[in-house]
């Protein structure tokens, strides 16, 4: 038995530590990815004014953006993730005041947007650039291209400092888009000191939007923007808030972005730390009980071996 059950063991033990190697350096690479069911909703509340089109006055009030995100499952694939992300910005009594919907398509691995798919902001087909509404695994300490929907481009992210928000070590990045004309409105020529009853006027945008990303994951933890909306008028000046605010996720969804954090980091530790530390102490410990039984089993054929033959009876 002990001469079969050693190199029995020492196979066992040299595949475990093999799987655990696969497991860290090439498996986990390939199957940790971006989940195509995704859904998760955050609610950013704070001050703001906006232009009441029923009175074509500037009204200040409390606003609350409300961002879902949903994952298209049918139109993902193995390497891609599609998603549709609306947000609807409300009044705190419920009014209306702006809503979007922007459907994009990420890289599973990277979160690089992927041209493909459908993508579009609302309704109208864009192309994308850039990290959208998450950042990659593993993110580094370093500037990178983070989507805004309003230019239709991605712009910088810069790194800024590590900080704990809701337990949790994360990285700030802030990404700012200086005044960029987004469109024109027809609006009546009073709102841009014009004096003809309606004019064609230029819509001009500048945000400020800052994330704290927990980088095993690449979950967005916190986010706040700061966005002002502006009607100008032929000389290029500032006549007119459109839009303007200063949101900030609030502690619920703080919270449930932690714990998509949490649970994801205790996906990624198995997958690149415990099962390849597991497979490779077990895998050792085989290896040295089968070196030694082998060993053991080996001195006692060779002791069996030399054992002299009992001498025999001597003659008359």
């Amino acid at each position: 038995m002990r001469r079969f059950l050693g190199p029995a063991l020492l196979g066992v033990g040299v595949f475990l530590v093999v799987f655990g190697g696969l497991l860290k350096f090439y498996v986990a690479d390939r199957v940790i990815l971006t989940p195509i069911d995704q859904y998760a909703q955050t609610t950013s509340p704070g001050p703001g004014s906006f232009l009441d089109p029923a009175t074509l006055q500037v009204r200040s009030s409390d606003l609350v953006a409300v961002r879902t995100l949903r994952g298209d499952v049918a139109a993902s694939n193995r390497d891609t993730a599609v998603w549709d992300v609306s947000v609807v910005l409300s009044t705190g009594d419920q009014q209306l005041v702006q809503a979007s919907v922007d459907r994009v398509a990420t890289d599973r691995r990277t979160a690089e947007a992927v041209n493909c798919c459908g993508e579009a902001v609302n309704s109208v087909p864009t192309r994308h650039s850039g990290l959208s509404y998450k950042f990659p695994f593993d993110t580094q300490k370093q500037t990178y291209q983070f989507w805004d929907a309003n230019v239709k481009k991605a712009v910088p992210a810069r790194y800024v400092s590590e900080e704990t928000v809701q337990g949790l070590t994360t990285y700030k990045f802030i990404s700012q888009v200086d005044a960029t004309q987004i469109q024109t409105q027809e609006v009546p020529g009073s709102l841009v000191g014009e004096s003809a009853p309606s004019v064609q006027a230029p819509v001009y945008y500048t945000d400020t939007r800052t994330v704290w990303v927990e980088p095993k994951t690449g979950v967005i933890v916190k986010g706040s923007e700061q966005n002002r909306t502006t009607l100008r008028d032929s000389a290029g000046q500032d006549k007119t808030v459109v839009l303007q605010f200063d949101l900030t996720f609030n502690e619920d969804s703080q919270r449930s972005q932690a714990q998509l954090a949490r649970d994801n980091i205790g996906k990624i530790d198995l997958l690149t730390t415990w099962l390849p530390l597991i497979g490779l102490l077990v895998g050792i410990v085989l290896i040295i009980a089968g070196v030694i039984i082998m060993f053991s089993a080996d001195r006692g054929t060779g002791r069996h071996a030399e054992q002299p033959e009992p001498a025999g009876t001597p003659s008359g």
